[in-house]
């Protein structure tokens, strides 16, 4: 029996098998020591598709644990529409959710449980958001209530830490969210309430100066997800198949990295794929079983991924991204795109900034871009036959 396939695409990676990303989660764990410690510190998670965000904000769940804080673990996927009410309650109702499931488990005594829900907001506008329909003590804010949580939790618990997932509707209207989390932590801070706050997605929080969130960076300093390097992707792929008692050669490893760029996603959808050609006798993956799993590879597994790059963008994104898959070189500076395209350079900058944001190009130092994978030129090329 061949053992069950070590690699899931699409899927967060297990907090034990990851692999990488050393310094963000070094930044990580020196802002939550800050907060435990009373000064408050948070940080953000860019990056685009199957980067491995939510891999990311996993393993930091698991050093928060390892700190004995409570981390709190949610996503804001398709919420379109988000105040700060719905946000405030979003925000309470997951740590009221985590401490009943440490409740569960018998880390946490029901008696906090009890005490959390009590706690109802009234907010600026004179909503009350009531988490219970027991009695209530009522707090003016947020602030309040992360504070009143604190207060039945401090003694078990070092920090509070919210991972916040797809959390790209708090820049919406200006990044309001942003910013009135922001205020939140600041008014936290008054306190000595450690509450560390990581909103992760395919943010602008990291534009350059004049995008109108660059302050906000002060409070959110992003790590940037880029794709893993030849040595990360070796270790990733070590580790997975000697879970599962398969071995691989070096020349392999050097085909795989050379298809994938060490892209999460990609690397991970190419050895799930080559796995599946394994046969009982096999102990090792070899360039064969990548051979018989190219065409698979290709049309089943990355259309549907490239397509949200390309298929699913807008008009003028599309004519960005096809003169970038035929144009001459790697890299093509704004001119040189707006040139080919015969329009200023700020009728396409809108979109370019976009492409950016969504993955689908990367920006380089020299004010140059590039598509961010080999394999979407020719997913591009192959759809304007």
């Amino acid at each position: 029996m061949i053992p069950p396939n070590p690699f899931n695409p699409g899927s967060p990676v297990d907090p034990d098998d990851f692999v990488g990303r050393t310094q963000d989660l070094e930044s990580f764990r020196q802002k939550l020591r800050q907060t435990i410690n009373g000064s408050l510190a948070s940080m953000s998670v860019a990056g685009g598709y199957g980067i491995g965000k939510t891999s990311f904000l996993h393993k930091c769940k698991a050093i928060a644990e390892e700190q004995n804080a409570l981390p709190i673990y949610f996503s804001l996927n398709e919420m379109d529409e988000l105040t700060r009410e719905k946000l405030a309650r979003v925000l309470m109702e997951r740590v009221q959710e985590k401490v009943n499931e440490e409740v569960i488990l018998q880390r946490i005594s029901s008696h906090i449980l009890a005490m959390l829900k009590k706690i109802k907001i009234k907010t600026e506008g004179g909503v009350e958001i009531s988490l219970s329909e027991q009695h209530h003590e009522t707090v003016p804010n947020l602030q309040s209530a992360l504070t009143a949580t604190w207060e039945s939790l401090k003694d078990i618990k070092t920090a509070m830490v919210f991972l916040i997932d797809e959390a790209r509707v708090l820049e919406r209207n200006r990044a309001e969210l942003v910013l009135y989390l922001r205020a939140v932590l600041e008014q936290l801070q008054l306190n000595k309430t450690p509450v560390t706050i990581v909103p992760a997605g395919k943010l602008t929080i990291t534009g350059p100066s004049g995008t109108g969130f660059s302050p906000l960076v002060r409070t959110f300093p992003p790590a940037i997800l880029e794709n893993f390097s030849y040595q990360e992707s070796r270790s990733f792929i070590d580790k997975k198949l000697h879970s599962v008692g398969m071995a691989v050669g070096e020349e392999v490893l050097k085909k795989i990295y050379q298809v994938t760029e060490g892209h999460p996603f990609v690397l991970t959808a190419y050895l799930a794929t080559a796995y599946s050609k394994l046969t009982s006798e096999d102990s090792e993956l070899k360039l064969e079983h990548f051979v018989a799993a190219d065409l698979e590879f290709v049309k089943r597994v990355l259309a549907p991924f490239f397509s949200r790059f390309y298929d699913q963008s807008g008009k003028s994104s599309r004519k960005i991204l096809y003169e970038m898959a035929i144009h001459a070189q790697e890299e093509i500076s704004l001119s040189g795109l707006s040139a080919q395209l015969q329009k200023n350079s700020n009728e396409i900058s809108p979109h370019i900034g976009k492409l950016v944001q969504e993955g689908a190009i990367v920006r380089k130092e020299r004010g140059k871009y590039r598509l961010f994978h080999h394999l979407l030129r020719n997913y591009i090329l192959h759809k304007n036959q």
